[in-house]
C-alpha cells in the first residue's frame, strides 16, 4: 500500500499566521518540510482521505491528486473536518448544474462512527447541515461505521476503533490493512488509546499529539498535573505504547508549532531514538507498506 501524509501539522500551521518565531520565520523562508498544514492521510491505492483540514485543497493540488472517492472522519475538531467542502470544490459544476442540467459527475463516500456522524451534521447554519447540503447536490453519501466492525473497499479493510477521550468526546483510531500488511492511524484525541486486541503488530504506527522531549515554545514544559496531558501523549509515553503494541515503526505526526523545534532538530530526535525505528511525519511524507 502508498500512503501519503498530506498534512503533518496540528491546530495550528506552521508557520504560524502572523508568528515571528524562529519555527516560523525558517518555514515561511523553506517551505515544506519545514512549514505543516493541517494533518490528514491518502490511500493512494484506492483515492481514500482521512479527514479535511482546511488547507486539504493546497495539499491534494501539491501532491498532483487528482481524485478523492472515499472520506474517513476521526473526529468532528475544526482542523480536521473544515475542509469539508473539498467535495464542492472538486465536483461541483455550477455551469453544469444550471446550464447543461447535469449532476455531479460522481459521489465521494462519507464514513464516521455513529458519534462521530452525529457531531458532523452538527457543523450547520440556519438552512441546515452543511453535509445535507451536498447531499442535496448529489455530492456525498454518508456511511455510519461500527467500532471495530472492518469495511471492505478494494482489497483494503478499514476499520474503526473508538477512543473515549479525556474530554468526554468520541475519536477514532482506524486500521487499515492489506492483505498482511497493516497501519494504525491515530492522528489526535486517541488518548487514551484504545486496548483492542486488533491494534496489535502493525507495521506501522501513525500517532499524533505528541510532545517531544525538553522545553517547548517559549521555554514552557508541561507540569505533570497539567489538563493538557489528558489529551496530549508524552514521547515517552508513545515510544512505550509502540512497544507494547509490537509495532515495527512508528512515525509522529500532528505535530504543533507550539512544540517549538525544527524539521531539523526532529531529525536529530530520529537520530537519537534510531532503535525505536521513530520518524516525525511531514508534509508529503510518502510511506510504502
Amino acid at each position: 500500500m502508498k500512503l501519503v501524509l498530506l498534512g503533518s501539522g496540528g491546530s495550528t500551521t506552521t508557520p504560524r499566521p502572523g508568528c515571528q518565531c524562529r519555527i516560523c520565520v525558517q518555514a515561511r523562508e523553506k517551505g515544506v518540510p519545514y512549514s505543516r498544514s493541517g494533518s490528514s492521510l491518502f490511500i493512494s491505492d484506492i483515492n481514500l482521505l482521512f479527514d479535511t483540514p482546511e488547507e486539504i485543497a493546497m495539499q491534494l493540488n501539491r501532491e498532483g491528486i487528482n481524485s478523492i472517492d472515499y472520506i474517513f472522519y476521526t473526529h468532528w475538531h475544526p482542523d480536521h473536518t473544515l475542509g469539508m467542502r473539498i467535495v464542492e470544490r472538486m465536483y461541483m459544476s455550477w455551469l453544469d448544474r444550471f446550464v447543461k442540467e447535469k449532476g455531479p459527475p460522481k459521489k465521494v463516500k462519507i464514513y464516521a462512527l455513529d458519534e462521530v456522524m452525529e457531531d458532523l451534521l452538527a457543523i450547520r447554519n440556519k438552512h441546515g447541515s452543511f453535509f445535507s447540503f451536498y447531499e442535496r447536490l448529489g455530492l456525498i453519501e454518508t456511511f455510519l461505521l461500527e467500532n471495530e466492525k472492518p469495511v471492505e473497499i478494494q482489497g483494503f479493510t478499514i476499520t474503526p476503533v473508538k477512543v473515549k477521550t479525556g474530554w468526554n468526546e468520541i475519536s477514532t483510531v482506524y486500521i487499515i490493512e492489506e492483505g498482511a500488511k497493516k497501519v494504525i492511524y491515530a492522528p489526535c484525541d486517541s488518548k487514551p488509546f484504545p486496548r483492542s486486541k486488533l491494534l496489535k503488530k502493525p507495521d506501522i504506527l501513525i500517532i499524533g499529539n505528541v510532545f517531544p522531549l525538553g522545553p517547548l515554545k517559549g521555554g514552557i514544559t508541561i507540569p505533570e498535573d497539567n489538563v493538557l496531558r489528558r489529551e496530549l501523549f508524552s514521547l515517552e509515553e508513545v515510544l512505550e505504547l509502540a512497544k507494547e503494541l509490537e509495532a515495527k515503526k512508528l512515525i509522529v505526526t500532528h505535530i504543533e508549532e507550539e512544540w517549538g523545534k525544527s524539521y531539523d532538530e526532529y531529525k536529530e530526535l530520529e537520530g537519537r531514538y534510531r532503535e525505536y525505528n521513530l520518524c516525525f511525519a511531514y508534509d508529503g511524507m510518502n510511506v510504502i507498506v
